[in-house]
């Protein structure tokens, strides 16, 4: 039997709008990661021509929700029709379900807006499981299901035996959700299972989607059996590092799995502690180290958590003039604490300057039911509008 070689391509989420979480991304930041989107999925099928691979799998979230725009279904269609005759098996998941109005829902027929999937695709539109042949190959049977809702589905789909039809290689595509280690999010359950159960099911591989970092899931003998290949390219601090897709080459004896880098770009997330810095060089400096050390390039994204105590009359916003040298580079202070004692200020009657009267106010009579945390930052937007003349919301969240 020859070995079976192809790309699993999930969490793709085109029409994800790329702006929410800490990173904040602007309207033209978030406009350039959705064209980037755009050139790592096109280079992915490239990429099944120029290796001669036998095809892809797609498990699931191809589209962030069900009302994807035109252009994007047409581009998407495209694409995948660019390498028939080999054949795109897709499993819908809890973002592009198959239920509704799913652009899913017109394969094989065209649709008022004019799109047709490609007869190369085939869409595993149904909640049990059936099996299809890989075309071409009558030694290689393809297993899946879909997700028909977006909403949290407990259902353990691996709980029972998964009927399979014919001899050969016998590969499982579904969106699901890993519960028995750090994968577990129990808010967005989509038909849980865990490794044994997984692996007991006894196919040659299953292709997983719904979470967005990189896993293989190896067997007792140490071979791959199972992997979320991780999305496509990174949008929040949840998926730092390379971005892509998984080349997979597959046969009775062995697995290999290779990481395909797509993603351009790199999100980082690095701490910066400021304690101790008292001017603006030094702080700069630290911040230079901290992002060699973490191997930004100025291509990234990076988010940098400030933390520690700022010295009196050191101003945060000396930082940002490396949003200059990288693509999108936020600060969050909110974090930072003030480098000063209160208990060291005199008291009201004794104040002599701004600064002194308004820290004594504050300590001696802070305003009735308000957090003492809020006060605190209070006592940093005070003492930076009254050094800097400015005030700041860098340390809110």
């Amino acid at each position: 039997m020859r070995p079976l070689r192809f790309l699993q391509l999930g969490d793709v989420h085109f029409g994800a709008p790329m702006r929410g979480g800490r990173l904040r991304l602007d309207a033209e930041a978030a406009r350039t990661r959705a064209r980037e989107r755009r050139a790592a999925f096109a280079r992915a099928f490239e990429v099944v021509i120029e290796r001669e691979l036998d095809g892809v799998l797609v498990p699931g979230d191809l589209f962030d929700d069900e009302s994807i725009d035109t252009d994007t279904l047409r581009f998407v269609a495209h694409t995948m029709q660019s390498i028939a005759p080999r054949p795109v098996f897709v499993a819908p998941g809890n973002h592009d379900p198959y239920g509704g109005a799913s652009p899913y829902r017109t394969v094989g027929q065209e649709d008022a807006r004019g799109v047709r999937w490609p007869d190369n695709v085939h869409v595993f539109a149904h909640a049990d499981f059936r099996t299809v042949a890989w075309p071409g190959r009558d030694d290689v049977h393809v297993t899946g299901s879909g997700v028909a809702t977006n909403s949290p589905d407990a259902t353990r789909v691996l709980r029972e035996r998964v009927a399979r039809e014919g001899d050969g290689l016998h590969l499982l595509l579904f969106h699901g959700s890993r519960d028995d280690g750090h994968f577990l999010q129990p808010e967005k359950a989509t038909h849980p299972f865990s490794r044994e159960e997984l692996l007991a099911q006894d196919f040659d591989w299953v292709a997983l989607g719904h979470y967005h970092q990189r896993d293989v899931i190896l067997d007792d003998g140490g071979r791959a059996r199972a992997a979320y290949g991780g999305c496509l390219i990174a949008g929040g601090l949840d998926e730092c590092g390379a971005r892509g897709a998984l080349v997979v080459d597959l046969d009775p004896g062995s697995t290999h799995v290779e990481a395909l880098p797509l993603d351009p770009r790199q999100i980082h997330a690095v701490d910066l502690d400021i304690t101790g810095a008292e001017f603006t060089e030094e702080l700069r400096a630290r911040l230079d180290r901290a992002l060699e050390s973490a191997g930004v390039r100025a291509q990234d994204l990076v988010h940098v958590r400030v933390l520690g105590r700022r010295a009196r009359g050191l101003d945060l916003r000396a930082l940002d003039r490396h949003a200059a040298d990288t693509f999108h580079l936020r600060i969050d202070a909110s974090r930072v604490r003030a480098a000063v004692d209160p208990a060291e200020f005199p008291s009201l009657e004794d104040a002599v300057t701004t600064e002194e009267r308004f820290v004594a106010t504050l300590r001696d009579d802070p305003p009735r039911d308000v957090p003492a945390d809020r006060v605190h930052r209070a006592l940093l937007y005070g003492l930076d509008a009254l050094e800097h003349g400015q005030l700041d919301a860098r340390y809110e969240e």
